[in-house]
This record gives C-alpha cells, structure tokens and sequence, in this order.
C-alpha cells in the first residue's frame, strides 16, 4: 500500500471519486436527500487532500466551523 502523497494525480482522482460516490450512495441507501460535503483525506496532515461536491466557499465555512467544534471538544457520540 502507498501512501496518499505517493500517489499520481490518477490515482487520487480515481481514489477520491470513488469516495464521493459511496458517500452520496450511503445516503441514498438511508434516505438522506443529497448531502453536500467535504472529503479530506492524508496520512501526514500537512499534505491532505480534498474533494467536495460544492462550492469552495462553503468548503472553506464548513471546514471552519467543524475545525472550532473540534477545538472546543464539542463532539457528539454516535
């Protein structure tokens, strides 16, 4: 296995394409109306990844907003 940041530009696509689609088809199996979201992805966190299904500016809000959750330990058991 290799890891993220040895990966070709192909092989992340590949690679994150498919994580987007079993995300949306989760969903869909629950009955979830079209989320949107974000996928982050890395092995190092100085060299992640993303792939969103919406506008970057809403990436950047919602990636925000969880990063302050995360700072403040306001996280919800499932």
């Amino acid at each position: 296995m290799k890891k993220l940041e040895y990966m070709t530009e192909p092989e992340l696509r590949d690679l994150m394409n498919a994580t987007c689609l079993a995300i949306e088809a989760a969903a869909d199996i629950c009955g979830v109306e079209k989320p949107r979201f974000v996928v982050v992805l890395f092995n190092d966190p100085a060299v992640a990844q993303y792939a969103a299904n919406c506008q970057r500016e809403d990436v950047i809000k919602a990636m925000r907003e969880t990063a302050d959750r995360l700072e403040h330990r306001q996280d919800v058991e499932r």
